[in-house]
C-alpha cells in the first residue's frame, strides 16, 4: 500500500471511531437526564382538578376577589352589614380555595378549605377560616356551615339574603353523616360543636347553660327530582333544650326558578342556635330569573313571627367569563314589640367579583 493510500485510509478510520464514540456519549448524555414531569388532568372529580406530579391525589386551587360598596340610612342601624351605622360603607374580600381529592377502598378521600383575608371600611384586615374539613365517602369531620344550614341552602341569590330573620347558624366544628341513594332521597345527621361567638347576639348569656359535653344535633331529609325539590331539616340546640325546623321547596321552569322555606321555633318565647328569628315561625321566599346570557335577575323576602320584614333585589350581570357586577336594592323593617317601636331602612350594595 502507498503512503499516501495508508494515511487517507487511517484518517478515515480514526474518523469513523471518534463519531461512533461521540455518538454513544450523546446517547449516554440523554438517557441519564430525567424525563420531564408534565401535569396530568383528573377528571374523575370534576373540572378544574389536575394529579399532583408524582401522586395519585388530585388537586384543586380557586378562590375570589370581591369589592363592595353598600349605603343605608343613617340612623345607627345600617341596611347593609359592614358599615357600622355610617351612611356608606366599603368592603373587600379575598378568598383562597384549596380542595384535595382521591380514590380509595372506602370511597372518595376529599378534603377542603377557604381562607378569606377581608376589609371593612379601611379598617384592619381580618383573617377567617370559612371551611376546613376532610370527607371520606359520606363521612365529613371538621369546620364548616352547619348541615341545619346548608342542606336546605341559603335565601335566595341576593347578597343580604337575612338581617333579622335569620335563616340559621353558619360554620361549627362538626361530624356530619351523608347517605345519597342515588336516586334523588338523601339523608344526613350531625353532631355540632354548639360553642358560638354569636350566640349572646341571638340569646343573652344569662338565659343559656353553661357549655357541656352534649353536642348540638341536626337531622336531615331531602328529594331532589332535578326540576322540584323538597328538603327538610330539624336541629336541636342542647343548651337551651329547643330547636328548630325548616322545610324548603323549590322549582324550576325554563328560566325561572322559584323557592320557598319555612321555619318553626320549637320555643317561641327565646331564639335558639337554629332558630335565629323573633317569635315562633318564619318564611323565606324567592327565586331567580334568567334575562339573558349574561344577565340574571334575583329577589327575596323574608318575614317573621315578630312583625320582622325584609327584601332584596338584584341584578347580577357577566362583563366577561368569570367577572361580574351586582347591584343589589334593600329594605329592611325591624319591629321592636317590647319598646313599641318600628324602624324601616332603605338601602343598597354594589358588588364586583372576579372568579378564579
Amino acid at each position: 500500500m502507498r503512503p499516501v493510500h495508508f494515511l487517507l485510509a487511517a484518517t478515515a478510520l480514526a474518523a469513523t471511531a471518534l463519531a461512533a464514540s461521540s455518538a454513544s456519549a450523546a446517547e449516554a448524555i440523554v438517557s441519564a437526564a430525567p424525563e420531564p414531569q408534565y401535569v396530568r388532568v383528573c377528571d374523575a372529580f370534576g373540572s378544574g382538578y389536575f394529579y399532583i406530579p408524582g401522586t395519585e391525589t388530585c388537586l384543586k386551587t380557586g378562590g375570589y376577589l370581591r369589592v363592595e360598596a353598600s349605603a343605608g340610612d343613617p340612623n345607627g342601624q345600617d341596611t347593609s352589614p359592614g358599615g357600622g351605622g355610617d351612611s356608606w360603607s366599603t368592603r373587600s374580600r379575598l378568598a383562597l380555595r384549596v380542595g384535595t381529592a382521591t380514590d380509595t377502598e372506602f370511597g372518595a378521600l376529599t378534603t377542603f378549605a377557604e381562607a378569606r383575608l377581608q376589609n371593612d371600611d379601611n379598617g384592619p384586615t381580618e383573617i377567617d377560616l370559612e371551611d376546613g374539613f376532610v370527607e371520606l365517602g359520606g363521612l365529613r369531620i371538621g369546620y364548616s356551615d352547619t348541615l341545619y344550614a346548608q342542606f336546605t341552602g341559603y335565601a335566595g341569590n341576593t347578597i343580604n339574603d337575612y338581617y333579622d330573620v335569620d335563616y340559621g347558624d353558619f360554620a361549627r366544628t362538626q361530624i356530619r353523616y351523608t347517605y345519597d341513594t342515588g336516586r334523588g332521597l338523601s339523608f344526613a345527621a350531625a353532631a355540632e360543636d354548639g360553642t358560638d361567638d354569636n350566640t349572646p347576639f341571638v340569646l343573652p348569656d344569662e338565659n343559656r347553660a353553661a357549655d357541656g359535653y352534649m353536642p348540638d344535633l341536626v337531622a336531615a331529609v331531602g328529594y331532589d327530582g332535578g326540576s322540584f325539590r323538597v328538603r327538610a331539616v330539624g336541629g336541636y340546640d342542647e343548651s337551651v333544650k329547643a330547636g328548630a325546623l325548616k322545610l324548603r321547596v323549590d322549582g324550576s321552569l325554563g328560566p325561572v326558578e322559584l323557592f320557598a322555606m319555612g321555619g318553626w321555633n320549637t320555643d317561641g318565647d327565646q331564639p335558639n342556635n337554629y332558630a335565629r328569628w323573633s317569635g315562633d315561625w318564619a318564611l323565606w321566599v324567592g327565586g331567580s330569573i334568567r334575562m339573558t346570557e349574561k344577565a340574571t335577575m334575583n329577589a327575596s323576602a323574608n318575614f317573621d313571627d315578630g312583625g320582622d320584614t325584609e327584601a332584596a333585589l338584584n341584578l347580577t350581570y357577566t362583563i366577561v367569563p368569570g367577572f361580574t357586577v351586582t347591584p343589589e336594592l334593600n329594605y329592611r323593617n325591624r319591629m321592636d314589640e317590647k319598646a313599641g317601636s318600628e324602624a324601616e331602612d332603605w338601602g343598597g350594595v354594589i358588588r364586583l367579583q372576579r372568579n378564579f
